[in-house]
């Protein structure tokens, strides 16, 4: 990997925040949940219809939960929506405008923030974590939904974690996954075996607590929990932190590794429930199996190479336990191995040489040779 791929200069003027929000304000909630959107906008009402359904949102079951008595001001939840520079973003206020009444009836603010350009996932949810007034930060995908106890399973997670004192909760609240892939064909063998292994990745938590170098090690030694960015709560400064610590960079993919991992860095404590609280589906979003349907979505798709450029680079100045370090390989390995998979499947013959290049220009041509043989050597095996 020879550069941070082809990245610009970010700075404050490339996205805008309106003035109507504050992270000021009085009645400050206790989730700010995270929705970036870039050419998603067709599956956004389906997100904030289960938003609304949310049994929390509910009165009955807000007094029956007690979530008032710790602070009557305190509102469950925001919902931050990042247009993310989207082709269809001039849409978002029309299919928003209906909903902000919904959710201002509940006493909940909604709220677009815009980039003037496409900036990529990763800085989409730097942006709504900056902007964010919650406690905690719930990153979802516009085209995912939560289940409706979702809200509820995380407040009384937040409790159990604090011993019934949200000031003391966890830093780090992880939930558990819902797998679903409308386009895939379970009846075929392998294709069943493939979700199966997914559904499995993406459920896995560790219930209970951790703390300190164990989330770490639960993580990348242990694997007995995912580094999915969604079904979690995040602690609103901690995630603050990281970002202000960490480039400005495009990135589409293996971006929630890039987070994750300097997250566990700071040794945070962390608290799994054993419930479900998103719906993943996995059929959509750019990394998903989808087609790559030109050079311009395939180099977005290479620019993950820069986060193991970041990772990496860090590594090298702040030496980490060499366990990590080879798992961090790894991983590094597995996501080039999938993208060259990716190329093959997708490009023809004319098109393959153009992708060949721009995927040899962001990992290296060396680093690429190298991982084609050790595939070929695998399927030889």
């Amino acid at each position: 990997m020879k550069r941070l791929l082809k990245l610009e200069s970010i700075s404050q003027n490339n996205w805008a925040i309106p003035a109507t929000h504050s992270s000021g304000q009085l009645n400050r909630p206790i989730i700010s949940l995270s929705v970036p959107v870039y050419g998603m906008e067709s599956f956004l009402p389906a997100l904030l219809d289960s938003i609304l359904a949310q049994n929390l949102l509910l009165k009955n079951s807000v007094q029956k939960s007690g979530f008032f008595s710790h602070n009557k001001d305190t509102l469950p939840i925001e919902v931050l929506i990042v247009n993310d520079g989207s082709p269809g973003g001039d849409a978002l206020p029309k299919i928003l405008k209906p909903y902000k009444k919904k959710f201002k009836n509940l006493g909940i603010t909604l709220t677009l923030l815009e980039h003037r350009k496409n900036l990529g996932l990763f800085e989409a949810r730097r942006t709504a974590a900056n902007a964010a007034s919650g406690s905690y930060i719930f990153f979802a995908d516009p085209d995912d939904t939560l289940p409706s106890d979702s809200l509820l399973v995380f407040y009384n997670g937040l409790l159990a974690s604090g011993n019934g004192n949200l000031s003391d909760a966890a830093d780090i609240i992880h939930g558990k996954m819902r797998l679903s892939v409308p386009q895939f064909d379970t009846a075929d063998k392998k294709n069943a075996e493939k979700f199966d292994t997914f559904s499995k990745s993406v459920q896995s938590i560790h219930p209970g607590f951790l703390s300190g170098n164990e989330v770490l090690e639960n993580f990348l030694i242990k694997k007995e929990h995912s580094g999915f960015l969604c079904a979690k709560l995040f602690r609103t400064g901690l995630l603050q932190e990281v970002y202000a610590e960490l480039p400005h960079i495009f990135c589409i993919m293996a971006e929630d590794l890039l987070l994750y991992f300097f997250v566990l860095l700071k040794k945070p404590s962390y608290y799994g429930i054993d419930s479900f609280v998103y719906n993943y589906i996995n059929d959509t979003g750019i990394s998903s199996a989808s087609q790559v349907i030109n050079l311009d979505r395939w180099e977005k798709i290479c620019s993950s190479a820069s986060v193991f450029t970041i990772i990496f680079s860090y590594i090298q100045e702040n030496p980490l336990d060499e366990k990590y370090v080879k798992e961090l390989r790894i991983a590094c390995n597995n996501q080039l191995k999938k993208i060259i998979s990716k190329m093959k499947r997708d490009f023809t013959d004319s098109l393959q040489a153009e992708a060949y290049a721009i995927l040899c220009d962001y990992w290296g041509e060396d680093y690429v040779k190298q991982i084609e043989k050790n595939m070929k050597d695998e399927e030889q095996k």
